[in-house]
């Protein structure tokens, strides 16, 4: 990966030692309002100021779903925050802070994007990345995907901006700030980003390898074609099946009664499986759980995830160790692919997933895989170039995931093997490790604050390979749970003795 510029003393080194708070100041705000005048092609700085302290986000929309944090950030350090436009509806928050590490970290979005996650850029610029991140070319609550269509036709630019243009665009446009701002370029750039924001990740190493150093990937939003169809699958296989939805109460039991009894099976008792992927669940488990007949077709149909007219696999779905009270609410179905169905494939604001059924449900994914895994898919296994090119990445993703199956990343991991070679040719620059217990992106019963990102920066400028991370699952101030993550396909083993907390009471086999 090619490097940029060379290191240099800091801003403040070069101010010299004598030079008075007050001018280093004003000599940030001079320089951080010259940005307004910076000529990029197809975009425009639209906004610069200088932030000290603290920053208190301007949304307009208050919905928490809508993913970009409404509350005062506290604790910051100075940052000339430049707000950037790139045509046609590109929105962009660079944040530069004074005291900067030669670096940039990029943020990736979550669901179907739409806003800044102020709150990830604050916490990079904290440890002294440049950061940026993009809302891909739309305004709105993540949950909502009807940005894609107008009229009853699909608005190709937006789709485009969407998948990939957006981050490509900007990762161009914030080096070239970064350049004009320091007077230097960054000497590494890094990529960090959960579900969706891993699918940008994943997305900047196939189409764009130059982009990124380092790219560190969670719960990745890979084979969008596919499992977000596989969402609303759930829904309506009990349609289907019973009429009516679970009692929510009745699968949480079964969820509960599953992680009981293979919890003993690796060694410690701590309400965590260790490999659910693996799992058979006893129908005598599901009778005991007190499922009728029709309940326990409908609950494996729901574990083994999308199939066609004939039995045939479609993909997979979720964990039996992972929560179905978002997947197989009672409430009603995820917004996500409800919205895909309508506005992506259906091009109907008003269809009704009810009208689907089994044989509708199929047409619906074979639709999706057609029309969207061509622009959305993500899943191109050939990074010889991202290789060649010197890049790393580390890819992790929670077993207890409730809205994307990590079987896919799983598949997709092992797809890259097939075509690169084996397991040597691979274990060079990308790496994957499960989290037992991890819900989607962090959260769950398992330990969810994972070294990753800092571990994949030391693999980069190091070239010290990391061989297992640490995960810690932290509670009121305190760690709780201590695991080391070992890389697949290896397995994380309990030595027999020693405080479980230990890491190094583990061996990875």
């Amino acid at each position: 990966m090619i490097k940029y510029g060379l290191l240099v003393l800091s801003v403040l080194s070069c101010l010299g030692a004598s030079t008075s708070a007050a001018a280093i100041n004003t000599n940030v705000e001079d320089r951080c309002h010259a940005l307004n005048n910076l000529h990029l092609d197809n975009a425009r700085v639209v906004n610069t100021e200088i932030i000290v302290d603290s920053f208190s986000p301007s949304s307009k929309l208050s919905d928490t779903l809508r993913g970009a944090t409404t509350e005062e950030i506290v604790d910051l350090p100075q940052i000339c925050r430049v707000e950037l436009t790139i045509q046609p509806t590109i929105n962009v928050e660079i944040w530069l802070p004074t005291n900067w590490n030669q670096r940039l970290q990029s943020i990736g979005g979550g669901g179907y994007a739409g806003f800044i996650p102020y709150d990830k850029l604050a916490e990079a610029v904290k440890h002294g990345y440049v950061a940026a991140s993009t809302d891909t070319g739309h305004t709105g609550n993540l949950m909502d995907g009807k940005f894609v269509l107008k009229d009853r036709k699909l608005q190709n630019d937006l789709l485009t901006d969407f998948a990939y243009r957006s981050v490509h665009e900007m990762t161009v446009k914030t080096k070239q700030i970064i350049m004009s701002y320091y007077g230097q370029a960054a000497n590494y750039a890094y990529w960090n980003g959960c579900s969706t924001g891993g699918r940008q990740g994943l997305m900047e190493a196939q189409k764009y390898p130059d982009d990124y150093d380092g790219l560190y990937i969670a719960a990745p939003a890979i084979h969008w074609d596919k499992f977000v169809p596989a969402e609303l699958w759930p829904q309506v296989v009990m349609q289907e099946e019973l009429g009516r939805p679970f009692e929510e109460e009745k699968l949480e039991k079964v969820r509960k009664m599953i992680i009981e009894l293979a919890d003993e099976k690796d060694g410690i008792n701590d309400g965590l499986v260790s490999d659910p992927t693996t799992l058979f669940v006893n129908q005598e488990l599901l009778i005991n759980a007190g499922l009728d007949d029709d309940e326990i077709r409908a609950l494996q149909k729901i574990w083994q995830g999308p199939t066609d007219s004939n039995g045939k696999f479609l993909w997979f779905g979720i964990e039996p160790t992972a929560p179905l009270d978002v997947l197989a609410s009672s409430k009603g179905p995820f917004p996500i692919p409800v919205d895909y169905l309508k506005y992506w494939v259906k091009k109907s604001p008003n269809f009704d997933w009810r009208r689907l059924g089994y044989r509708g449900f199929e047409n619906y994914f074979n639709e999706s895989v057609e029309l969207f895994r061509p622009i959305m898919g993500t899943d191109n296994p050939d990074l010889t170039e991202f290789k060649r090119l010197g890049g790393k990445m580390i890819i992790w993703h929670g077993l207890n995931d409730r809205l994307i199956a990590p079987k896919g990343t799983i598949q997709y991991y092992n797809n890259v093997w097939k075509m690169m070679g084996g397991y040597d040719s691979v274990d060079d620059f990308l790496k994957l490790y499960l989290a037992p217990g991890v819900d989607h992106c962090n959260g769950g019963d398992g330990p969810d604050k994972v070294n990753g990102f800092e571990s994949m920066v030391v693999w980069v400028e190091k070239k010290q390979a990391p061989t297992r991370l640490i995960a810690q699952k932290i509670e009121d101030g305190e760690i709780t749970i201590q695991r080391p993550l070992c890389q697949y396909p290896q397995k994380t083993i309990y030595k027999g003795e020693g405080d479980t907390n230990n890491p190094e009471n583990f061996i990875c086999q």
